[in-house]
């Protein structure tokens, strides 16, 4: 009943476009946004993290998106995204292999102010179509950073140096673990995660994001 009227009065809506789809992204923008999908799988070296999966490039339309997504209130862009990821039967299968899926956390005071955690409600959502149990409670950001958009590369590695912490690190040993993201520009962030991760015994990791810069 309560998801019924939760629909009546905020019924779902295409995130594009903005009219009504049950789907949350109607036919006509679902060809349009196809167009624009990469999907591209990297096998990394000389990082902590071993995998790279991205579905788009960081522009035109899907950088729109992004930017509304995050700092535009527009928190239900969410499905669209995880529905993107998860409608990619191969990459869905090999987001199955892996054994947890960690999304990057943000400080606490960043996002209280923003109201929530665009990573996260991806994760949710992931975990709903996949069946990869999401993990909110192992990865913590405990250093208020400087948003990594304002800085150049090597100031982003600094920045982002011990910010972050690993609680119940005995739950990621020897796992092979997702580390969702939004944005992968310099690694920076993806590579300071999976230090930590890799220092607790995680055995493989796979960085997932929506957009490479």
């Amino acid at each position: 009943m309560f998801e019924f009227v939760l629909h009546f009065l905020f019924p779902p809506v295409c995130c594009v476009c903005g009219k009504i789809d049950k789907n949350w992204l109607c036919p006509n923008c679902e060809k349009r946004v196809e167009r624009l999908e990469k999907s591209c799988f990297v096998q990394i070296k000389d990082k902590k993290y071993e995998k790279l999966l991205y579905l788009f490039e960081y522009e035109s339309l899907v950088r729109k998106l992004i930017l509304r997504y995050k700092f535009s209130n527009k928190a239900y862009l969410n499905h669209f995204f995880a529905y993107m990821i998860s409608k990619n039967e191969k990459n869905a299968e090999i987001l199955k292999q892996y054994d947890m899926l960690l999304p990057v956390p943000m400080h606490k005071k960043k996002q209280q102010k923003r109201g929530y955690n665009q990573t996260e409600l991806v994760a949710n959502e992931l975990e709903k179509s996949l069946r990869i149990p999401t993990r909110n409670d192992i990865l913590y950001k405990v250093v208020n950073t400087t948003t990594q958009s304002k800085l150049g590369g090597k100031a982003r590695q600094t920045n982002i140096q011990h910010a972050f912490f690993i609680r119940k690190d005995f739950e990621v040993e020897d796992k092979k673990i997702i580390l969702l993201d939004d944005i992968y520009t310099t690694g920076a962030t993806s590579e300071e995660c999976s230090r930590v991760l890799k220092e607790a015994g995680a055995k493989e990791i796979l960085i997932l994001v929506l957009a490479k810069d």
